[in-house]
């Protein structure tokens, strides 16, 4: 569904609307619909849009099935549009209102709350009816109509407000509450998102870092995540310590580190085998820079694993896109053919500037010459 919406009312005439309601309406209500459409024109042409719009919901009540006077819904989204602020928030109360009352699908009733949005001049008007849509789609559990184009266009939804941090935070967690906890690539987006782009506080960071990675399967979204400068809020904290180990591809160290502060670990919920699984693709993208092959037995020694499990874990290492390598199983080894590093430590950086600051000198030296 598309949270987008054009105005298909926007030329509905006084005729068409009475068409429609004595169509779609009792027979006995024809005097009360005669009655409106005598004031319909003049409220129109004297621009009274507020009036226009009460009387008009008051009106399709009458209807027992309001699916069929969508083309009267449309038209009264477009007369939102010709409001003022404060009139509009009056009128979105008063459609709300109108809508959570009509016996009709949760689904009707979501596409309809959604297709107010082109209609509100107001940034905050719009963010909290964006607040009110998730709140009805939770309790109308019609969450799978609007979850998907609002995860896949989410950045495009927050820039149409300017939110401090604890305002998006506040958005991103009324999303989360629609997420169905199966559906963990959703989870992973939000929390990413906010990893890389709200600064929150070291309590927020570790809470949604520790959410982020229980379900994060890929070592190079964690080192994405980790060069990005909100990560710095954490670096000194064991969490901070124990992502330095696992990255520098120190098992022993990760495994040590992670007895020592069993505890506090345990209370943040954290998976101690998924960080030492990312800590072994770890160590064997820094073994695939010092040597053209290995033997399954030293990749065996080197990961800390059953000799059977090697494979399986150089291809794990492969899909971290860090790094390329062949498997022989008739000669039981594994060729390193290239090492893509994509996560520079300090030491990288440092012997990058020594090769560059060389070949400058070189480059002067033949300019010179």
């Amino acid at each position: 569904m598309s949270l987008h919406f054009q105005y298909l009312g926007q030329g509905l005439s006084s005729q068409k609307t009475m068409e429609l309601l004595q169509k779609h309406c009792s027979s006995n209500h024809h005097n009360k619909i005669a009655d409106f459409g005598a004031v319909f024109d003049e409220l129109l042409e004297s621009e009274k849009y507020k009036d226009l719009i009460v009387s008009t919901l008051e009106i399709i009540n009458l209807s027992s099935d309001k699916t069929l006077l969508q083309p009267i819904y449309s038209a009264i989204q477009y007369w939102m549009t010709k409001l003022e602020s404060k009139e509009q928030q009056i009128i979105v109360d008063l459609f709300l209102k109108h809508i959570e009352q009509i016996n009709e699908e949760a689904i009707f009733k979501t596409k309809i709350v959604a297709q107010l949005f082109n209609a509100l001049s107001s940034s905050s008007l719009s963010q909290n009816l964006f607040l009110k849509l998730l709140e009805c789609a939770k309790k109308w559990n019609t969450q799978q109509l609007i979850i998907s184009p609002i995860i896949s266009n989410l950045k495009e939804f927050l820039n149409l407000w300017t939110l401090s941090g604890p305002e998006v935070l506040k958005i991103l967690n009324a999303i989360s509450d629609l997420i169905d906890p199966q559906d963990q690539q959703y989870v992973i987006l939000i929390s990413e998102y906010i990893l890389r782009n709200i600064s929150t506080s070291q309590e927020q960071y570790i809470k949604t870092f520790i959410s982020f990675q229980n379900i994060n399967q890929s070592y190079l979204k964690l080192c994405e995540i980790t060069q990005c400068s909100n990560f710095q809020v954490i670096e000194k904290t064991q969490l901070g310590q124990l992502i330095k180990l696992v990255l520098a591809g120190d098992l022993s160290g990760a495994s040590a580190f992670l007895v020592k502060e069993e505890g506090y670990f345990k209370s943040l919920n954290l998976n101690v085998e998924q960080y030492l699984n990312q800590t072994r693709i770890a160590k064997f993208i820094q073994l695939s820079s010092q040597k053209q092959s290995y033997s399954y037995q030293e990749i065996a020694d080197a990961l800390n694993i059953k000799l059977e499990e090697v494979e399986i874990w150089v291809i794990h290492a492969i899909q971290s896109q860090n790094v390329s390598a062949q498997i022989d199983q008739s000669q039981q080894r594994i060729f390193i053919l290239d090492n893509f590093k994509k996560l520079l430590a300090k030491d990288d950086w440092q012997n990058l500037h020594k090769k560059l600051s060389a070949l400058l000198t070189k480059l002067k030296s033949v300019q010179i010459q």
